[in-house]
């Protein structure tokens, strides 16, 4: 008797148990479902309500250098900016008809910050911000640097360097530290000036007359694909082309040196991170019929996440050289491991001069198209 009362009560505790680990798996399994199922808050800023005016594409080869114009800082703030005309009036140099709008919002999407800055064009105006989110502007052919008080007050543009309309290039790391600006019609008829964005104020460490290529780190240019059979990364140090060091552990092909460690390769059909050995951090396959926009791209500061353009093609038949349609385009977050973050669709009207922006902790993004500023905020 004792002996099956005490059975009972073994079997009694027993399911007790199982039920509560279920209870916890259960618990556990809706946490996670609800995690993933999760869609990320989105909202739009309507530039057209603060000025913006459409302009037209230009039709020369400009037109595919994309300038600067959206970014976001470290307390999540956008910065966005664009041009437009002040006057039809016949330009002079004191009054170029022109100006550049740089706008700021903060976290909940209200102007805290307008700065306007006069142009004498409409295409070559552009910012970028430093790595303690100060500006640095491209505008009247010339880049300069905002000495500022608290929300713009008693502001004064200090000038770093001449930057001509449609002769001036300005290359930027991923650490935000270091500018390169490049004057010139070609690479070897040209000046360039080395800004450190990170001294106090920001300076002009360096000009020079060569520079190997325009992918740049804090201490080195780049060449991803470079014009040799063997194809290999090589790095220069700044204004040094008769000396170059090999990066065969990197392999062939191009991609974005995001630091001196750290590569993140791009193709149509993937995308592989590698370490300063070669090693592949993580490796990112697309489906079939689904591609990457190689030229729109953004990361957070540390390298946790990565936003590419995805773009979807039906249609297309390789073997007969005909190309498909574009059915599908969507902005694919993943992070370190190649884990998918968020997937946010967009309109297949996306122009190729849009411009894309992740925040310096990775949570949140921006995507600029059309004068509509699309902020995603993610977990």
């Amino acid at each position: 008797m004792e002996e099956s009362k005490r059975t009972e009560e073994s079997a009694t505790v027993l399911v007790k148990r199982v039920t509560c680990c279920l209870l916890v798996v259960l618990v556990c399994a809706c946490s996670l479902v609800h995690a993933q199922s999760q869609t990320p808050k989105i909202a739009k800023i309507k530039l057209e309500d603060y000025g913006w005016q459409a302009v037209s594409a230009r039709t020369d080869s400009f037109e595919h250098k994309i300038l600067s114009n959206l970014w976001l800082d470290h307390q999540g703030r956008v910065l966005v900016g664009f041009t437009v005309r002040e006057n039809y009036e016949l330009a002079t140099r004191e009054r170029p008809g022109h100006s550049l709008h740089i706008l700021r919002f903060t976290a909940d999407g209200k102007q805290d910050l307008s700065l306007t800055l006069p142009t004498n064009n409409w295409y070559s105006n552009g910012f970028y911000l430093g790595p303690d989110d100060g500006i640095f502007a491209l505008a009247n052919d010339t880049f300069q640097w905002l000495s500022a008080g608290e929300n713009g007050q008693n502001a004064a543009w200090q000038t770093l360097a001449r930057c001509p309309a449609g002769q001036c290039y300005v290359n930027q790391s991923f650490s935000r530290r270091t500018l390169i600006v490049r004057v010139g019609g070609r690479a070897d008829r040209s000046t360039y000036t080395i800004v450190d964005a990170s001294s106090s104020p920001p300076r002009a460490t360096k000009t020079c007359s060569q520079m190997a290529s325009m992918q740049i780190t804090d201490k080195f240019s780049y060449r991803t694909n470079y014009d040799r059979d063997d194809d290999l990364t090589v790095r220069y140090s700044f204004c040094e082309v008769d000396h170059y060091e090999d990066f065969p552990m990197w392999g062939r092909g191009g991609g974005h040196v995001l630091n001196d460690v750290t590569l993140l390769k791009v193709a149509p059909t993937g995308a592989k991170l590698l370490g300063p050995e070669g090693q592949v951090k993580f490796s990112k396959q697309m489906a079939k019929h689904d591609y990457i926009d190689y030229f729109h791209i953004a990361t957070d500061e540390h390298f946790d996440r990565f936003v590419f353009s995805v773009y979807t093609v039906r249609g297309e038949h390789p073997s007969l050289d005909i190309g498909g349609q574009v059915r599908a385009r969507r902005f694919l977050v993943i992070d370190q491991s190649g884990d998918q973050v968020a997937s946010i669709p967009i309109d297949t009207g996306y122009h190729l001069n849009s411009s894309l922006a992740m925040s310096p902790d990775g949570h949140r993004l921006a995507i600029l198209d059309q004068g509509v500023v699309t902020v995603v905020d993610l977990k």
